[in-house]
C-alpha cells in the first residue's frame, strides 16, 4: 500500500499539483511521510491487517470537500472499508476524481456502483476484463468494450498497453510516447498521480488523460535516453517528469 500511494503522490507533485494529501491507514502513516517530506499525510482507522476500517471514509470527507481533484486506488486494498470509501466518491459529482488501481477492482464486483460527475478511469488489461468481461488477450475488444464504458458511465477511460488508448465514449486517442522500460511496477501509479495533478489545475478530464498519458510516456523516454531501458523504475520517471513538462510546455509545442 505504502509504496503505491507515495509514488502516486510524488508524481502529482513533480507533475506541479502545489499540495498533496495523501490518505492513508494510521498504521502506514509514518512509512508514506518518510517517502518524501513534501507529502502530506492524513491517518485514517485501519483494520488489524492494516487496511481501511470500515468508518474511514468519515476521515476523508472533510479532506475531499476541500481538494481540487480526488485519486483514488492505488494501495488501498478492496476490504469494506475500500468498498465504502470508493462508493462514497464515485457518486461525488463536485470533485473530479481518478479512479485506479483497487479502486477499479471494486467498481468492478459492486454491480450497484455508478459514476457520477468528471471523472477517468485508468485499467490496465487484467482490470479492463473485470471491468468489462473482455478477455485481456483480446485488445481489439477491449478497446470497443472501453469506449461503450465511457459512454455509458460519461467518463474518461485510460486503457493501459504498450500504445494506450483513451476514449470518451465518442473521440478516440492513441498515446505514441513511452517504452518498454516502463512496464516496473509502480509505473502506474505515477500516471495516476500525473493525470490527477492535470485535473487539479483545471484540464478537463479527456485533456487530462491524454496530456498526462503523453508526458508519463515521455519522462519514461527521457529516463530511457538517460539511463537505458533495463533496470528502469518508477521513481525514474518521476525525475524526469519536469524535464518532460519543459518539453511539452516549449514554445514549439503550443
Amino acid at each position: 500500500m505504502s509504496g503505491s500511494i507515495s509514488l502516486s503522490a510524488m508524481a502529482a507533485l513533480r507533475a506541479g499539483s502545489g499540495l498533496v494529501s495523501a490518505l492513508v491507514p494510521d498504521c502506514c502513516l509514518e512509512t508514506v511521510a518518510a517517502f518524501d517530506p513534501c507529502i502530506m499525510t492524513i491517518a485514517a482507522p485501519a483494520t488489524p491487517k492494516g487496511q481501511f476500517a470500515i468508518d474511514a471514509y468519515k476521515t476523508a470527507a472533510d479532506p475531499v470537500s476541500k481538494s481540487d481533484v480526488i485519486a483514488i486506488g492505488p494501495g488501498m486494498g478492496t476490504g469494506p472499508g475500500g468498498i465504502r470509501l470508493v462508493r462514497r466518491l464515485a457518486m461525488n459529482p463536485a470533485v473530479p476524481r481518478v479512479f485506479d488501481a483497487d479502486a477499479l477492482n471494486v467498481i468492478a464486483r459492486t454491480s450497484d456502483m455508478s459514476l457520477r460527475g468528471p471523472a477517468v478511469l485508468t485499467p490496465h488489461p487484467g482490470e479492463m476484463q473485470r471491468l468489462s468481461g473482455v478477455s485481456a488477450k483480446d485488445r481489439a475488444g477491449q478497446i470497443e468494450a472501453a469506449c461503450e464504458y465511457a459512454r455509458s458511465t460519461q467518463s474518461v477511460l485510460l486503457l493501459k498497453g504498450s500504445q494506450t488508448f483513451i476514449t470518451d465514449g465518442q473521440s478516440r486517442w492513441f498515446n505514441s510516447t513511452g517504452n518498454p522500460g516502463m512496464a516496473s511496477g509502480g509505473s502506474g501509479d505515477c500516471l495516476t498521480g500525473i493525470i490527477a495533478s492535470l485535473l487539479g489545475q483545471g484540464h478537463s478530464p479527456w485533456d487530462a488523460a491524454r496530456l498526462g498519458a503523453y508526458i508519463h510516456g515521455l519522462a519514461g523516454d527521457l529516463a530511457a535516453e538517460a539511463i537505458g531501458e533495463a533496470g528502469m523504475v518508477a521513481s525514474d520517471l518521476i525525475q524526469y517528469l519536469p524535464n518532460a513538462i519543459g518539453r511539452v510546455t516549449a514554445p514549439s509545442h503550443a
